[in-house]
């Protein structure tokens, strides 16, 4: 790793960031600290940070008190880093097929581990003095379990004991997120294996890892939306000071940001980076309120594959017109961008593909009791934005009653299609319609972020909150209304892509 990368991590522990979540702060207090902490950096500060947050939090949450008081601290002052060492070469999506084993020992609790991981993030380094990796792999019954992994043992006086049996095998060269290493290594290739210790129960790894994914999902989500934002940023201040062209009246150079395509531009950045925002605050909300409401906890489970997917998406979108705003500037290495939009590339595929998430939602998640409660949510919105009576915010409201409406129709007639059988077929366009939903939940946001601006903004002056109103109008008609396509499309049931042949790809 580059040095500075080590100076960025010891400032942000130094500055008390990573004990954050012993103080009992709300989830979206930590969202957004981490919103402004890790926008610059967001494979160093989000990558290294969350990944050992969550590794904590899985810790505190299944641990034994002995590993509690050995790993825990060391985790949440900043002296070691935490991993999630899940997929396997052969592994990736489906982890049901990993093949590293976990022996027990004489020991409880103590076990030998061999095998292989791939595409473990902060796998190795030399930055700390011991990393945590949080590893699945099956016990001799063919039950997937957790355990802690530790790179260096820990005596029972704290201190640092042997090296434990696993070796990194090769790093994994990507295209961004280089503040974060990415490796491929193997347990056990010199003893009975490396040691591992059990966390939670026997046969329950997969259960207890989902506490530590849906945390690292939102994350994502979020991680997307920092580098939408970033672009936004970037790109906003070279049009301020960017001139080309003249000003037909006054013949006077031009600053490029007063030209509407570019105004497009930034206007597109703005409404999904900002969108995608307030989505992963509303699921750290979710979050935190899930543990005392049944209610929230059903409208998260709905939501987790929108947040973790739609931010990734579009975002990513966002920051491809960051670029276009700097032109042939953009394209190169004297500006940020071209690191932005690698960085964010990878979250598209991390933590569960947007194909998958995809699956997950129109196959699983809008079955359940959370879809009518989101959609009784978004619904709760339009009725409140009618009553303001506002010129502006009423035509929003219908605009997104109307979306709604539609994607109560499609989620009908899909999921018509796959009771009566056929889920290929209501699942061959999961990706249109994860998109639909995802654009229609973030529609409701901003008309939500439009009334609060409304109901705070008495002067039109107030740039900040009069923006707020004029990004969701622009949202409402140039993203929102491509739902109606969407539908038109699901809908159709078209089933070109299982038709298609193998051979003719």
């Amino acid at each position: 790793m580059h040095e500075q990368v080590k100076e960025v991590l010891d400032a942000y522990s130094d500055g008390g960031f990573t004990a954050m979540h012993e103080m009992d702060l709300p989830f979206p207090s930590l969202t957004a600290v981490s919103a402004i902490t890790g926008s610059a950096f967001t494979s160093g500060v989000l990558g290294h940070w969350v990944l050992t947050q969550c590794a904590a939090n899985l810790l505190k949450a299944f641990g034994s008190p002995d590993l509690i008081a050995k790993y825990h601290e060391p985790l949440t002052d900043g002296r070691w880093t935490g991993t999630m060492a899940l997929s396997e070469t052969q592994a990736g999506s489906s982890l049901v097929d990993i093949s590293t084993k976990a022996m027990p020992t004489e020991t409880p609790g103590k076990y030998f581990i061999k095998g292989n991981k791939m595409w473990t993030s902060g796998a190795d380094h030399s930055m700390t003095e011991n990393i945590v990796h949080m590893l699945l792999a099956k016990t001799p019954d063919n039950k997937i379990s957790l355990f802690l992994v530790p790179k260096s043992i820990v005596n029972d006086d704290g201190s640092l004991g042997e090296r434990n049996d696993y070796t990194i095998n090769g790093v994994n060269h990507k295209m961004g997120c280089r503040g974060l290493s990415n490796c491929y290594w193997s347990l056990g290739d010199n003893s009975d294996g490396a040691t591992g210790f059990l966390i939670g129960e026997e046969g329950k790894g997969l259960h207890a890892m989902f506490l530590m994914m849906n945390e690292m999902r939102i994350h994502v989500g979020l991680s997307a939306a920092l580098c939408g934002k970033r672009g936004h940023l970037e790109s906003l201040n070279y049009a301020l000071e960017r001139k080309q062209g003249r000003n037909p009246v006054t013949k006077e150079k031009e600053t490029i940001v007063n030209y509407a395509d570019v105004k497009r531009m930034l206007l597109t950045q703005k409404v999904h980076s900002e969108g995608a925002l307030a989505l992963c605050l509303l699921a750290s909300s979710l979050a935190d309120s899930a543990k005392t409401s049944e209610e929230d906890k059903h409208v998260l489970d709905v939501l987790i594959p929108i947040v973790k997917s739609w931010p990734s998406e579009f975002c990513l979108e966002a920051n491809k017109w960051a670029i276009q705003v700097l032109g042939g500037y953009g394209y190169t290495s004297d500006f940020p961008l071209s690191q932005v939009y690698r960085d964010n590339r990878l979250n598209m595929i991390h933590e569960g593909t947007h194909g998958i998430q995809s699956l997950d939602l129109l196959g699983r998640k809008v079955a359940g009791p959370g879809f009518p409660l989101l959609i009784e949510r978004m619904a709760g919105c339009v009725e409140r934005a009618v009553k303001t009576g506002d010129d502006e915010i009423v035509p929003m409201a219908s605009q997104l009653q109307s979306a709604v409406e539609r994607l109560v129709g499609v989620t009908k007639k899909l999921g018509g299609v796959g009771k009566a059988g056929d889920v290929q077929l209501m699942l061959a366009n999961s990706h249109d319609y994860l998109n639909m939903a995802g654009t229609t939940v973030i529609g409701w946001l901003w008309l939500e972020m439009a009334i609060a601006a409304k109901a705070k903004s008495s002067d039109s002056s107030d740039s900040f909150l009069h923006g707020k109103v004029n990004a969701c109008q622009f949202f409402m008609i140039h993203e929102l209304s491509k739902t109606q396509h969407q539908a038109r499309l699901l809908e159709s049931l078209d089933d070109t892509v299982i038709k298609t042949k193998v051979e003719e790809l």
